[in-house]
């Protein structure tokens, strides 16, 4: 199993969201290979950070304003 760490996750996903192009929920969580419960934590974190990230049900994908 290939370990990332949690500041990669938070790389990775905010590079997806400013492409537009994490998928549902539920394809991001298993993309990055952690539960959907996690990735609603990482969003979270990010938000507490300043990320303007949300979700876009046309795009299905997160997006960063």
């Amino acid at each position: 199993m290939n370990v990332i760490d949690h500041q990669e996750l938070k790389d990775i996903m905010t590079h997806l969201a400013a492409k537009k192009a994490t998928g549902t929920p539920r394809e991001l969580a298993k993309r990055l290979g952690v539960s959907e419960r996690n990735l609603y934590r990482l969003i979270s974190c990010l938000r507490d950070t300043g990320a303007d990230v949300s979700y876009s049900r046309t795009r299905r994908s997160y997006t960063l304003r």
